[in-house]
């Protein structure tokens, strides 16, 4: 899809009357902002199948299947992030103080807090496990995608005459709705990949806490 700047000079993607975030308008935003959304311009591409054609709709509905994984792999996040709002804040406010300094840290944090369940080390931990999970999942739909997105480039360049010899008067009744569905394809590609690509930076705040965790354990 073709990235277009608005009247503020803000990059966007068109899609019917929306202006749907860029990567590069993304990054600008802070992760709670950017989160919001990401969210609001995927519920704008909307999540219902519309039928054209079945050699279309077996890779549409696929596409489909991953955008609504993604939208609910980035709800998670939000969720982690919001049950460990203290953690975040204890990591970006202490990652790049001395190992010293982050000692004092760390038992200031851990004096405010008697049940051992709420202690910085356990909480980090607690952290990098659900993180790692969201990762793992997120790499596996980035993986599912592009092969999503090459068969759809497929159809649309090389097998487009042969669908027209196979389903010619499904895709002759359905001619508006075939358009409309490669549009709405590559918008949910789009915003699944901005979705993605989000999670898959926040993958530094992981190796900011491993490193912060090793100090932690580490007597000096």
């Amino acid at each position: 899809m073709q990235t277009q700047v608005n009247q503020f000079g803000e990059s966007f993607v068109a899609f019917g009357e929306h202006q749907l975030l860029t990567k590069e308008q993304a990054r600008k935003l802070d992760r709670d902002q950017r989160v919001t959304r990401i969210d609001n311009d995927m519920k704008k591409v909307g999540f219902r199948h519309h039928a054209v054609s079945p050699i279309f709709d077996s890779v549409s509905q696929a596409i489909l299947s991953v955008f609504r994984n993604q939208r609910s792999l980035l709800k998670k996040y939000k969720i982690l992030v919001d049950n460990h709002r203290d953690v975040m804040s204890f990591v970006m406010a202490n990652k790049d103080k001395t190992p010293q300094e982050l000692k004092i840290e760390a038992e200031r944090f851990d004096r405010r807090h008697s049940n051992n369940k709420e202690k910085i080390a356990t909480k980090l931990k607690e952290y990098q496990a659900a993180s790692n999970s969201i990762q793992a999942e997120n790499a596996r739909l980035a993986a599912e995608l592009v092969l999503l997105g090459a068969r759809l480039s497929l159809i649309l360049r090389d097998n487009f005459e042969e669908m027209l010899k196979l389903e010619g008067i499904a895709m002759l009744l359905n001619a508006h709705r075939t358009n409309q569905g490669f549009e709405l394809a590559q918008a949910r590609i789009h915003m699944t990949r901005v979705a993605n690509e989000f999670i898959e930076e926040e993958k530094s705040v992981i190796e900011i806490t491993k490193e912060i965790q090793k100090i932690l354990d580490t007597k000096l």
